[in-house]
């Protein structure tokens, strides 16, 4: 039971005590009590009401405890609702309306937390359900008016309070565009505050509408030019509208204003920024301006040793990581970096002695299955399983994680009948189960039974058709080993849908058209991809395309690049092979 509601309930009922009915004297014989005769009887009569009002709010939250307990939190919301009609109390009003946000249920979350906002007038979290929930509904004027409650009364400040309606209104996943409108008013009501115009970018921004949002922001530097947040702001929509020129303008402004860590931290944004939005180079040039800037920027140095590593320049990212290993707070990670590049080498001796480093940390658990993979690559499998088996024993929680591992690296040593054998027993404990059933369908594809690996891709769709990764699987693994192009074609473009800035589903997307017939696009789709993920297998890809299309030396560039990174991969031997003989 709610334990501050029922502590004073039971407090009221044990202090209630007098009888709800008195002997009544025939009408005749009334005569008017004294004074303290009536208001004894009046504090009578109310004592009663007010034991009838709290016997039905324990009814109440009686029935609410035990449904929420039963996690029918709707039903736990609904009867806590009916309790705060007779017991009003803030706290259980909020725990109403978290059931209610917990249950799905946008209707019953805006009841609850106007009665939570009724209860407690300042509660800016009630305000906040009740915006998002109308924004849900579609309710305009209600989103606008809490938001503009929770401007004007935030302790921060009207500039906070403007930055937590745009995260209010951002949070909506369907990028509903009043959201814009919605600003535009709220901005209007209070035009000289900088924060307002800050945030309205925000919104822009989450909605991909680059000039507006570019237009707030530099409304917002108007009121305040000296502020840092508005110009990395500034910065972060010219990058992902791709004007990278102007953004370096502003940045080298920026720069001029700062020194020593801020400096760092200014710059370290930037790269992050451009990386993210897919200028792997420009972001490279800014992390190794920051590391020639200061030698010590750890943080630039593993940036620049994961993006060498990420393209397989081997030498680059050990000269990175290297120096790191020697720093205790950077050593687990850095030897891990190390192990993979010892393993990528084929060094597995030493890919082993740096895994073993990796004690702490969030890479711990995945250097010992790295460890595990590398005694597979050396003959050690029945070792490594072991391995692997001891710490499912060891950390139960990881259990499904080291299952899929145990599997993949028996895939991986082609050892597919067990790999097949520990999914089936997975499966048996956790029928359904997405992850279980896309790694057993791969091993499926591996041994060539494609009838049962597509079995098992339809099996997650018809759990989840949104699935972008088994729509990719499914529609590429057709591609491969069918001549059901069109069937594909539609798979791989809902997992495009679903996964827009996937390489791997862009190289799907580029891969069909190519089958379909159609060069020309799917040069662009594949060109696309290898700029994201510098893969050899999309180079395979975009090798004999450009091949097909007359290109034969940007082929061999392509190729060759490819064989730097990757010198044994089959999938572009082949393809050279087969085009050029």
């Amino acid at each position: 039971m709610f334990s501050r509601s029922a502590t004073i309930i039971s407090a009221t009922l044990l202090l209630s005590s007098a009888p709800v009915f008195g002997a009544q004297e025939p009408a005749e014989s009334f005569t008017p009590p004294a004074a303290d005769e009536r208001a004894a009887e009046e504090a009578a009569q109310e004592q009663v009401l007010t034991r009838q009002q709290t016997m039905q709010a324990e009814f109440h939250l009686m029935a609410g405890e035990m449904a929420a307990g039963r996690g029918q939190h709707d039903l736990a919301a609904e009867a806590f609702l009916r309790a705060l009609e007779n017991y009003p109390d803030p706290d259980l009003a909020r725990r109403a309306t978290q059931l209610a946000l917990s249950s799905n249920n946008p209707d019953l979350a805006r009841r609850t937390s106007a009665k939570w906002l009724e209860l407690e007038p300042n509660a800016l979290d009630a305000r906040e359900v009740l915006a998002r929930m109308a924004l849900a509904q579609g309710d305009i004027e209600e989103t606008y008016a809490q938001c503009l409650e929770i401007i004007n009364g935030h302790p921060g400040g009207r500039s906070e309070g403007f930055r937590h309606a745009a995260l209010i209104l951002s949070a909506d996943p369907s990028a509903n565009p009043a959201m814009l409108d919605i600003f535009d008013r709220l901005v209007a009501v209070n035009p000289e505050v900088s924060g307002g115009h800050y945030a309205r970018a925000l919104i822009a921004l989450r909605l991909q509408a680059y000039p507006e949002a570019e237009a707030s922001v530099r409304k917002a530097l108007e009121i305040e030019p000296k502020s840092q947040d508005y110009q990395l702001l500034l910065v972060g929509v010219l990058v992902r509208a791709d004007d990278v020129a102007q953004a370096d303008s502003v940045v080298r402004g920026l720069l001029k204003q700062t020194k020593g860590d801020q400096r760092d931290e200014v710059r370290q944004a930037y790269a992050r920024l451009l990386l993210e939005a897919g200028h792997r180079n420009a972001s490279r040039e800014q992390f190794q301006q920051a590391l020639k800037e200061n030698p010590k920027n750890n943080d630039a140095r593993y940036a620049l040793g994961i993006m060498a590593l990420t393209d397989s320049e081997l030498d680059e990212a050990q000269a990175m990581f290297e120096p790191l290993s020697k720093d205790p707070e950077r050593a687990s990670d850095a030897h891990y970096q190390l192990g993979r590049i010892a393993e990528s080498r084929r060094e597995y001796e030493k890919a082993l002695r740096h895994y073993e480093k990796v004690h702490t940390g969030a890479l711990a658990i995945e250097s010992a299955v790295r460890q595990a993979t590398v005694k597979t690559q050396m003959g050690r499998v029945n070792e490594a399983r072991v391995g692997l088996q001891d710490l499912r024993r060891r950390y139960p929680p990881l259990g499904p994680r080291l299952i899929l591992a145990e599997a993949e690296i028996l895939m991986n040593a082609n050892l597919n009948a067990e790999a097949l054998s520990v999914y089936g027993a997975a499966l048996e404990d956790r029928p359904g189960d997405i992850d279980l059933l896309y790694g057993r369908s791969l091993v499926h594809e591996r041994s060539g039974d494609f009838d049962s690996a597509e079995a098992d891709l339809r099996s997650i769709l018809a759990q989840d058709g949104e699935d972008a990764r088994a729509l990719n699987a499914l529609g590429y693994m057709l591609v491969v080993n069918t001549d059901r192009y069109e069937e594909a074609h539609k798979l791989i473009g809902s997992a495009l849908d679903f996964a827009p800035d996937d390489a791997a589903v862009i190289d799907s997307k580029g891969w069909v058209l190519f089958k379909l017939g159609r060069p020309t696009e799917a040069r662009s789709y594949l060109e696309k991809a290898l700029a994201k993920t510098p893969d050899p297998e999309i180079s395979a890809h975009l090798g004999e395309v450009l091949w097909t299309l007359g290109e034969h030396e940007q082929a061999r560039e392509v190729w060759n690049k490819a064989l730097i990174r990757d010198p044994d991969h089959a999938g572009v031997l082949e393809a050279i092979e087969r085009l050029t003989r």
